[in-house]
């Protein structure tokens, strides 16, 4: 499932292969930059300290709420609020539309800046909390990843972000720590 929300969340990137290594994408070069223009966000390149600290606290927020939603617990109130008070930040306005001869009526943001992205980051979180089967939205069982993942299995059970990623080498571990205990 393409979402702006998840791709937002995963920007805190870890080494699914276990070796340590981390990286927060909202500082590399191009990430941001190739992000709002992917989903057509507009905002001033780079953003100003205030600004980057407040996309990493809401990162945060939404990865803590995503944990708790994926584990049945309640999430913490000042974390929906933080996704609440992101969210005020985004206008819209009904726009009509017509494509192939279809009439639709579209929700449309004039909105700039970083504030509107993190308002239209965090709609994108609260539609996936609010319109979609929250039990689908996993973290990665693999400890070192951490990616955050929609379900798309039809029964629901997937574990891993990817089965030939980290499914494989989680199999791999367990394979060879059973080998190892039997020695």
């Amino acid at each position: 499932m393409e979402n702006s929300a998840l791709e937002f969340m995963n920007s805190q990137w870890y080494d699914w292969r276990g070796t340590g290594r981390s990286e927060d994408r909202l500082d590399r070069p191009g990430w941001l930059e190739a992000f709002l223009e992917k989903w057509e966000l507009e905002a001033p390149l780079p953003p100003q300290p205030h600004e980057r600290a407040a996309l990493g606290e809401l990162r945060r927020a939404m990865r803590a709420v995503t944990e708790c939603v994926s584990s049945g617990r309640e999430p913490d109130d000042e974390d929906v609020l933080r996704l609440n008070k992101a969210m005020a930040e985004v206008s819209s306005r009904p726009m009509l539309a017509r494509e192939d001869g279809v009439w639709r009526l579209e929700r449309r943001t004039g909105d700039k800046g970083w504030e509107a992205v993190m308002g239209q980051v965090a709609v994108a979180f609260a539609r996936l909390l609010a319109e979609e089967d929250v039990r689908r939205l996993k973290i990665c069982a693999n400890e070192d990843c951490r990616w955050v993942f929609f379900d798309e299995s039809r029964s629901r059970t997937a574990r891993w972000c990817d089965d030939k990623m980290c499914g494989n080498l989680m199999k791999v571990r367990r394979f060879r720590q059973r080998r190892k205990e039997s020695e």
